[in-house]
């Protein structure tokens, strides 16, 4: 949850302990942490509650003296709802509870709001969930979400069961936003697993997205997933209401981890959003993932953006100095996310490219062969061979290993996008700094290729002189008629010495 949502919900808590009917009126204090806030709150209610602790400790004990219903009408009639709620504290648990039940749901709804949850938790636990019942419509009818956020966390489950009914889909968004302790939230999700398509619509059509926000923020990753499909699934409109209250709110701290939990297709159906193709945007999406720790939660996001989009994320990320653009490489790395980072550096000027390759993680065989695993895995070859062209000669025997490693449809793959992009010679030559045996494995590959004609076009006049040096040099391990074909294409590419080389019988 964001401190400002945070901050929001504390002062809304605070301005119903001091009987404040807008919340608003304490905005002024948005300005300090919700931490600060709520110890505020907290240390004013012991003030009110401690006041007269040993004077409560004295009526407690004489509601020992008296049979239950006394109590109770004594309790209602001549002690009121503030007394009751100071006292309960000191009640034995057991004997509230029966008192409580004889007591009406509107004088249990007065005094609910007076209690302090820390003190009444063995009370609130045992009352049954009849009762629990019927206080909570009282309190809805009251509009108090407040007092039933306080509550939640302390009643069982089976008095969350009962209760969760009565609640409509934007009452458990407020109830959810005002709770003490966020950790239930998960629990109180899996009583209504049903209603999650009402709770999210109603955030967008009553403009509780603040509340829907803090609600997609504070649950389990499992919960988060879902919640996030199911935005995705309720159509364009939603997502624009969900993007909108985020820039309103600047919250993206807080959706980034329900994004980076969406499936597929929300992911994509999200990234299509006219207002994400906005810079303005963008950079606030940037801002969050590099100033806030949410990197990772970005990454997943990336690869469903538009050449546009990706080229303002790789300008933001091309200004982090070495240091922290290798920290940032090293993290998407551990990760397993290259099919994230290889569309950025695509997207990366060639002089960025360039800088990235020669970062020190780039030099590691393990980072090196994640690469290559993840190019093959995803058929990344068109992203990722311009990063690959742009790392040193040193890097070129750990890339050939590599490739040796790979299957004869994934080598294919590779060679079929090598052959139709600028980056042919890259391929070629680390292709050809292999061992006998995986150079042979290439050649007889590029020898069955039904588009061998397409390969052999991509070699042109301005193929660097290195990838004809390394054809001749291996000359005779490749097959004949192979061999002929490209004699024939470097004589057309004005190649000559390089032609007669390759005619020239290895035997």
């Amino acid at each position: 949850m964001s401190a400002q949502l945070m901050a929001r919900a504390e002062t809304t808590k605070l301005a119903r302990l001091l009987d404040i009917s807008d919340p608003a009126a304490l905005d002024f204090l948005n300005g300090l942490s919700p931490e600060a806030i709520r110890e505020f709150r907290e240390r004013a209610t012991d003030l009110l509650f401690n006041g007269d602790a040993a004077r409560m400790k004295r009526v407690a004990a004489a509601t020992k003296l008296v049979p239950t219903a006394i109590s109770a009408k004594a309790a209602e009639r001549a002690f009121g709802p503030v007394l009751c709620a100071a006292v309960a504290g000191s009640v034995e648990p057991a004997r509230a509870v029966d008192i409580a039940k004889a007591l009406p749901a509107r004088f249990l709804a007065e005094t609910a709001i007076q209690l302090d949850p820390r003190r009444t938790a063995d009370i609130i636990a045992a009352v049954p969930p009849r009762l629990v019942v019927e206080v909570a419509r009282e309190l809805l009818r009251r509009d108090d979400h407040v007092t039933m956020s306080r509550f939640v966390g302390v009643v069982p489950e089976e008095s969350m069961r009962a209760a969760a009914p009565a609640l409509g889909d934007a009452d458990l968004l407020r109830v959810g936003f005002l709770m003490e302790d966020k950790s239930a939230l998960d629990r109180l999700m899996g009583l209504v697993t049903d209603r999650l398509a009402g709770v999210i619509r109603a955030a967008h059509e009553q403009d509780l997205w603040a509340e829907g926000l803090d609600l997609l923020d504070s649950v389990g990753p499992e919960n988060r997933a879902a919640l996030g499909d199911i935005a995705a699934g309720l159509g364009g409109a939603v997502l624009d209401g969900l993007i909108e209250a985020v820039r309103t709110l600047d919250a993206w701290d807080s959706l980034l981890p329900v994004t980076a939990a969406m499936n597929a297709d929300s992911l994509r159906a999200f990234a299509e959003r006219p207002a994400v193709q906005e810079e303005s945007v963008l950079a606030s999406i940037m801002n969050a993932a590099l100033n806030k720790g949410f990197w990772l939660d970005l990454l997943p996001l990336v690869v469903h953006l538009q050449p546009s989009q990706l080229a303002i994320l790789a300008a933001r990320l091309a200004d982090k100095s070495d240091e922290e653009l290798g920290d940032l490489v090293a993290q998407a790395d551990t990760a397993g996310l290259w099919s994230a980072m290889l569309p950025i550096a695509l997207a990366m000027t060639e002089t960025d490219r360039r800088r990235m390759a020669g970062l020190p993680i780039m030099r590691d065989p393990d980072v090196l062969r994640a690469v290559i695993n993840t190019t093959a895995e995803h058929e990344l070859w068109s992203q990722a061979l311009p990063l690959v062209d742009a790392l040193p000669d040193s890097a070129t025997p750990i890339l050939a290993s590599c490739i040796g490693d790979l299957s004869t449809g994934q080598m294919l793959a590779a060679v079929l996008v090598a052959s139709r992009s600028d980056n042919i010679d890259t391929l070629v030559d680390i292709a050809l700094a292999q061992d006998a045996e995986g150079r042979a494995r290439v050649l007889e590959i590029i020898d069955g290729m039904a588009d061998l004609d397409e390969f052999l076009a991509a070699l042109t006049p301005d193929t660097p002189a290195v990838v004809w040096q390394g054809l001749i040099e291996v000359h005779a391990e490749i097959p004949a008629a192979l061999r002929i074909r490209l004699a024939d294409r470097a004589q057309h590419c004005g190649r000559t010495a390089v032609a007669d080389s390759l005619r020239t019988d290895p035997a």
